[in-house]
């Protein structure tokens, strides 16, 4: 239903003011006053602003013009029909510069005045449904833009449960969430201590910096016990706390204050706090148990290098004595007393390769492997690694081909590792290739790297392990792999060895055809 239209007739014509106010009479929804010249009509208009004005142009005291400007200078934004017996153009320019909705000649009659007053409160509705529109289109694109940025803020935070962030770094993003999303003035994490059972706090943050007052600090934490407590989010006053759940376990609390606002929180705030509690809590948990795993994998290094430390000094002892007993130089052997010593030689010899393993992956994971990279013939290092798996390749009639230039630059790597590299290749070729099968090994020079690729016509790998290949103990599940003696470490050595000094490794296979393990390492600097 519309409401009343309240027009003010300011004239210094009674007669004027008599037939507007009469005139409007016959019309439903208008309330008139009258005012006698300029100097009421401003008077009236700045007491009780009414919606539209019919002001005469000559007046005594005040004109029109000079009230239309005074309302101007007091900023009152009313609709104004002037009323004029100049009908100029010159005039109307004057008018509509200065503000004025329309203008009426005298005389003018009913029907002209209620067209003016319908065409001037109808501008003026229009003008202020659109600022409301406007007015409301800008809180509403407010409210959208703190959902985005609510939304971008839980995204951020949500990645960091499964990032692994440093612990200050994860802490700082946490409490920074809170700062941004929900503009707390100040926030605190404590957590849990399992031992004592109580809540301590790990990071306290102020967007004022300032002491925190030991009575505000007794709220605070007696919240925080509070929410820790009955498991779900605790307000008040202007604090609000959450808890920090893992399953049913609380392992700390997220705590809000506005310390200087005083401006309580609302149930949007609440649940926005408890999003981001949920978030903190499966952060922290996974960094929790990500530093368990490290400190447990770290341990098992430092077990496993302990062992190989105290294997390798009898297996050396044992070497020698089963070389001295297999010279006879303490009386002859028979022939199974023979076969016997052999065996124990060459399970010996394992023994010494897998300490020799297990003492490289710990100093490899524990970032102890000492590396002296110089200028390297890759011929010379396929020199070595040859020489030492000649027997085993013309022991298993497998054909082996060697293509190398012999323009090939020098590499920048460790010779010694660089050598055990390619032996482990070659002794994974010959192990997995039949009786009279073909290795090769290739190399060539493409943007600044050697390249070298082993190749075999062996039993292949299955697409399921080639993802785990160069996992630390893997072994296939393929009974025909499980017949070929191996720990599973040295392709993971073989691995670390090769990106350790620059270089990366790679593999193609197909089951039953083969297997090619292509590694690179950079070229040595020249000059």
């Amino acid at each position: 239903m519309k409401s009343d239209v309240h027009i003010l007739i300011v004239d210094d014509s009674q007669a004027i003011r008599e037939f507007v106010v009469q005139a409007l009479a016959l019309q439903e929804g208008f309330v008139t006053r009258e005012a006698r010249d300029g100097a009421e009509g401003l008077e009236m208009i700045l007491a009780d602003p009414p919606d539209l004005v019919l002001l005469d142009l000559e007046m005594p005291r005040l004109t029109g013009f000079q009230v239309v400007d005074a309302l101007r200078d007091h900023h009152v934004d009313i609709p104004v029909i002037l009323i004029t017996s100049h009908g100029s153009e010159a005039i109307a320019v004057e008018l509509f510069r200065k503000g004025v909705k329309d203008y009426m000649s005298k005389p003018f009659t009913a029907d002209e005045m209620y067209t003016a007053i319908e065409r001037a409160i109808t501008e003026v509705r229009l003008r202020q449904e659109k600022e409301a529109l406007t007015e409301r289109l800008t809180i509403v694109n407010q409210q959208l833009q703190r959902h985005v940025r609510e939304l971008d803020i839980l995204y951020r935070v949500g990645k960091s449960v499964t990032s692994l962030l440093p612990r200050e770094q994860l802490m700082e993003r946490i409490l920074d969430a809170v700062f941004y999303v929900i503009g707390a003035e100040e926030a605190v994490l404590m957590l849990m201590d399992e031992k004592s059972g109580r809540l301590q706090t790990e990071v306290h943050r102020q967007r004022v910096p300032g002491e925190l007052h030991s009575a505000a600090r007794r709220s605070a934490e007696e919240l925080a016990n509070d929410a820790a407590r009955k498991r779900q989010v605790t307000a008040t006053g202007s604090m609000l706390s959450a808890p920090l759940k893992v399953g049913d376990k609380v392992i700390g609390t997220l705590g809000l204050g506005n310390r200087v606002s005083t401006q309580p929180f609302t149930k949007h705030d609440r649940q926005l706090l408890l999003a981001l509690a949920d978030y903190a809590a499966i952060a922290i948990e996974n960094l929790r148990l990500y530093e368990e795993v490290r400190q447990a994998d770290r341990a098992k290094s430092e077990f496993v290098s302990f062992v190989a430390h105290e294997l390798g000094t009898p297996m050396t002892s044992i070497l020698g004595y089963t070389q001295v007993l297999a010279k006879q130089d303490f009386g002859s052997l028979s022939s199974e007393q023979e076969q016997f010593v052999a065996t124990i030689h060459r399970n010996v010899e394992r023994m010494q390769l897998l300490v020799s393993d297990l003492q490289d992956v710990s100093r490899i994971e524990t970032g102890q492997l000492l590396l002296e990279p110089r200028p390297t013939s890759l011929a010379d290092v396929l020199g070595d690694a040859l020489q030492a798996t000649r027997v085993q390749v013309e022991a298993r009639s497998q054909q082996l081909t060697v293509e190398m230039p012999n323009n090939l630059p020098l590499v920048q790597a460790d010779p010694a590792r660089m050598t055990q590299v390619m032996i482990n290749l070659l002794s994974n070729a010959y192990k997995y290739t039949p009786e009279g099968g073909h290795i090769r090994v290739r190399a060539w020079l493409q943007k600044g790297c050697v390249h070298c690729a082993v190749s075999d016509t062996g039993i292949g790998i299955s697409p399921e392990n080639m993802a785990k290949l160069f996992t630390k103990f893997f072994r296939s599940d393929d009974a025909t792999v499980r017949e070929i003696p191996g720990t599973g470490l040295g392709l993971s050595i073989v691995k670390s060895l090769v990106e350790l000094q620059g270089g990366t490794i790679e593999v193609e296979s197909q089951v039953g055809e083969g297997t090619t393990f292509t590694f690179t390492v950079p070229v040595a600097a020249t000059g």
